[in-house]
């Protein structure tokens, strides 16, 4: 059997909480003293995990059983704003060897995330991952849906071909992003929704970061081979 074709290297958009982060009790803990600053029950992490869903104030509304008022609103942004910035960011385990392992495989990362974009910026410095991203972006405007966020991050990066890159996250949202922005997605199971719900969202879904790197890569397109592309001239002369 002949040797199976290199891959073409690929360009990873890599989704921070909840993907690079194994956060999910830290945001549980901020979205409970969210829920407390305006008089609601805290939330446990199935909940939180069974309700999650993009924007926040949705998420909320969820949660509370009812709209969240205009009044209660910057309550639950401040409060949550305060929990972000005093938390140290808990990097998964093996993230920061992966990221490396891809870099040396001569495939190209970036990160975005809908975290505002110092928040963001302040994290990683913090992890000692500046430097693997080619860029990083996180939210610079309020209620910034993750597809505009992705396809902003792509055009800003401009140079990789979009049948080559793959979002990694970990939310059916992240798959809507990709999707409407014409990449493909690989979700992850540890993060912030359970697998049951992110089967729904069309994307292939893994249970380890090391499965989803592998899974992208080796979907990822195949040079020509010349000697097939040889036989159909050949055919056709």
């Amino acid at each position: 059997m002949p040797p199976a074709s290199p891959v073409l290297p690929v360009h990873i958009v890599w989704d921070w909480n909840g993907t690079l982060l194994d956060d999910l009790d830290h945001m549980v803990d901020a979205v409970s003293a969210c829920q407390e600053a305006i008089g609601e029950p805290p939330v446990d992490a199935a909940t939180y995990r069974r309700q999650h869903c993009l924007p926040g104030r949705a998420f909320h509304d969820r949660l509370c059983g009812r709209p969240v008022t205009d009044a209660e609103w910057p309550t639950i942004t401040r409060t949550f704003a305060e929990h972000m910035a005093a938390r140290h960011p808990p990097l998964r385990a093996g993230a920061a060897a992966l990221l490396g392992s891809v870099a040396r495989r001569k495939h190209t990362q970036s990160l975005l995330s809908l975290t505002d974009d110092p928040q963001l910026r302040r994290e990683v410095e913090q992890t000692g991952l500046t430097n693997v991203f080619e860029r990083i972006d996180g939210r610079h405007e309020p209620g910034t849906a993750k597809s505009t966020a992705l396809e902003q991050h792509l055009r800003t990066l401009g140079s990789h071909d979009r049948r080559r890159v793959v979002l990694i996250g970990d939310t059916r949202d992240d798959a809507r992003a990709a999707r409407a922005c014409g990449v493909r997605a690989v979700l992850h199971s540890g993060g912030f929704e359970p697998a049951a719900q992110l089967r729904t969202a069309g994307a292939p879904v893994v249970h380890s970061l090391d499965a989803a790197v592998r899974l992208a890569i080796e979907r990822s397109p195949r040079p020509p081979q010349p000697g097939l592309l040889d036989d159909k001239v050949d055919q056709h002369r």
